[in-house]
């Protein structure tokens, strides 16, 4: 099993030649407003996915699905709640192409398991809003902030956050669509790798190991820690959270991919 990391929360997924995509979303460019419906560089080989996955409906979980299904052979379907179901259908994506899910569901694809959970979106917390709020870079991004507040009203939430246990022969994955956990589902414990995304939290590290104590992972690889829909978007520091994981968990190593730059190995 291999997995490539695409920037955002966007993973590829591949074993045997079965391929998951999950939560695609291509960035903007920094210095001007590229909307999403136009031809990127990774469109083509994201568009080779069997499958597409999405836990939630945020812009940046979504908003590249048309331009994907549009590039690719016409076979790939979508997988999501009620809320991102109707949003893709009112952006012109076939309904026949869409299949909607719920937390309990259990689907299969090739040599593929996916268990949906329960999932729970993080809150953000004042500081990181007003520190948001007041960056220079809103001035200097201003095309993209006018897209993404007009983008953020129909791309909700919704409160249908779920996370996903992706199982194999051999190896289990545990994948969270955003760094929070619902009180009140079980989600399993000591999965070999676990997908994290690393933004949405003022000192992100810290609030992060609460989490690792619950899922005890073999591995962690972290994603949507890059600044990728700027003003709104940050880059962020992962060494605290790994200096804590290093004093706490010296055997979890802890993951910082580069976008778009080679394959993963998981085993």
């Amino acid at each position: 099993m291999r997995l490539k990391w695409y920037g955002t929360a966007a993973i590829l997924l591949e074993q045997d030649g079965t391929k998951l995509l999950f939560d695609p979303f291509l960035s903007l460019n920094e210095k001007c407003f590229i909307p999403p419906e136009d031809e990127f560089s990774a469109v083509e080989e994201l568009a080779s996915a069997d499958t597409i996955l999405v836990t939630h409906g945020h812009l940046d979980h979504i908003a590249s699905i048309p331009a994907i299904l549009k590039q690719g052979d016409g076979t790939a379907t979508v997988y999501c709640t009620a809320k991102p179901r109707e949003v893709l259908v009112s952006k012109g994506v076939d309904e026949a192409r869409i299949r909607q899910i719920k937390p309990g569901d259990r689907l299969g694809f090739g040599p593929f398991e996916v268990h949906v959970l329960k999932g729970k979106h993080i809150v953000f917390n004042m500081g990181l809003v007003l520190k948001t709020i007041f960056r220079a870079l809103i001035i200097t991004n201003r095309n993209n902030l006018r897209y993404i507040l007009k983008e953020n009203r129909i791309c909700v939430e919704a409160g249908e956050t779920v996370a996903y246990e992706i199982c194999t022969a051999n190896k289990r994955i545990l994948l969270l669509g955003s760094l929070n956990l619902d009180d009140n589902t079980e989600y399993p414990e000591g999965a070999d790798l676990l997908i994290l995304p690393f933004q949405g939290r003022s000192g992100i590290g810290k609030y992060a190991m609460p989490f690792m104590d619950r899922l005890e992972p073999k591995k962690v690889l972290l994603d949507h820690f890059d600044d990728t829909f700027p003003p709104i978007s940050s880059n962020v520091k992962t060494s605290p959270f790994i200096s804590l994981m290093r004093r706490k968990y010296p055997g979890i190593p802890v993951i910082c991919p580069e976008a778009c730059a080679e394959w993963i190995n998981i085993g």
